[in-house]
């Protein structure tokens, strides 16, 4: 593996930041909440994704914003067991623009960057220990703008500028493209100006998902025929479906396939925000996300990332923040969609909600944004336990 530069950080121990789920839970001491702050007041840190490593501690992926750059710097931390920084790695030029997701293949975590010359996307593999290894350029696709894992493959949606498209990938880690369709947005500047805007965070980052459903269907969540929509694709020319949006204005802004064509999602439309646990969306016709319903949740802040996951098979967890900055976590049973669960997570900073991921002693790591003194964006990290989750969602 590669070794780039470690960046000195201060740890900052938040104190009064449990939350009771109903009953006066006392955490056990496996649970932690950190801050990671420098002294590089200049700088703006920004979380993308957490994953645990083998030895129970985690790896963050973040970005940092500098005033004159087009893109945002890549940040790779990894912690011990107890959240304690053991490496804070920020990868050269021209290395930017991570996709905000973790994946792990034969013992290596990777994650999808972009080199802001070639605007090509990059895979960058990282080891157990925090150590970046050297980039592998993905079939010259440009403009990443997520991807996940799909056993030993890797699903990538990408943008296309030349062609105004948006392209689904399926891709080996050594760079290989297995499968591809590319799906037009539209032609006109107004159409590219919402994916730019996100790409340069410029504007609001966008809810963009892909994925595939338990039959051989892929999908992918992003801009088709002039709306922000959920693509259904055998990479044919044309979509098998498609669940449109509203324009960049409204969409799915989560969504997990539980099988065929039942799926589970968050929702957003004009500000408002919706999730439906449980909802079937056709994969082989044109649908329209406002008819999937959902129950609104106006404590939600309008654009807040919101994150969907199974737990145990038998509940779904959102996680997402309030419009007062707090990190919300909503449960909800698998089988009827009736809530189970709601927690609050966050007192004295302003937090906004960035990833989760389950932990493998039955509990749950949480990554934020918060801000030091009102003014300087960075990295929190919450950790509870199997004793908070099964409060949560039982």
């Amino acid at each position: 593996m590669k070794k780039f530069s470690n960046i000195p950080y201060i740890i900052l121990l938040l104190a009064g930041w449990a939350c009771d789920i109903g009953n006066n839970i006392v955490e056990p001491a496996n649970t932690f909440a950190k801050i990671y702050d420098d002294n590089r007041f200049e700088q703006e840190y920004y979380p993308l994704d957490v994953t645990q490593t083998t030895d129970d501690g985690f790896l963050i992926l973040a970005e940092v914003k500098f005033d004159q750059a087009l893109f945002t710097s890549v940040y790779v931390i990894k912690t011990d067991d107890r959240g304690e920084v053991v490496t804070s790695t920020q990868l050269p030029a021209p290395l930017a623009n991570a996709v905000g997701h973790w994946s792990k293949i034969a013992g290596t975590y990777y994650f999808v960057c972009l080199d802001a010359n070639t605007l090509a996307s990059q895979l960058v593999p990282v080891d157990d220990t925090g150590n970046v290894g050297s980039p592998v350029p993905l079939g010259g696709l440009t403009y990443p703008l997520t991807v996940t894992q799909n056993d030993n493959e890797l699903i990538l949606l990408s943008f296309d500028n030349a062609n105004n498209e948006s392209v689904i990938s399926t891709l080996t880690t050594d760079g290989q493209i297995t499968r591809q369709a590319g799906y037009s947005i539209g032609a006109g500047v107004d159409v590219e100006k919402p994916i730019i805007d996100h790409l340069t965070r410029n504007g609001p980052k966008l809810p963009f998902a892909v994925g595939k459903t338990s039959g051989d269907t892929y999908y992918f969540n992003g801009f088709y025929n002039y709306t922000f929509s959920l693509v259904f694709s055998n990479f044919n020319a044309t979509p098998t479906g498609v669940c449109q949006g509203q324009l960049s204005e409204g969409g799915i802004s989560s969504v997990i396939n539980l099988g065929g064509e039942d799926f589970a999602v968050g929702r957003f439309n004009f500000g408002a925000n919706y999730l439906n646990p449980v909802t079937r969306i056709p994969l082989n016709s044109i649908t329209s996300s406002t008819d999937l319903g959902g129950n609104t949740f106006p404590e939600i802040e309008p654009g807040a990332k919101v994150k969907l996951s199974l737990w145990n098979d038998n509940f779904l967890l959102y996680g997402t923040h309030t419009q007062s900055r707090q990190i919300v976590l909503y449960g909800f049973n698998r089988t009827d969609g009736t809530i189970v669960g709601t927690a609050y997570l966050g007192s004295g900073n302003p937090y906004t909600f960035a990833a989760y991921t389950f932990t493998r002693d039955g509990g749950i790591a949480i990554l934020a944004e918060t801000a030091i003194e009102g003014r300087f964006p960075r990295v929190a990290l919450f950790k509870r336990s199997a004793l908070y989750m099964n409060a949560l969602l039982h």
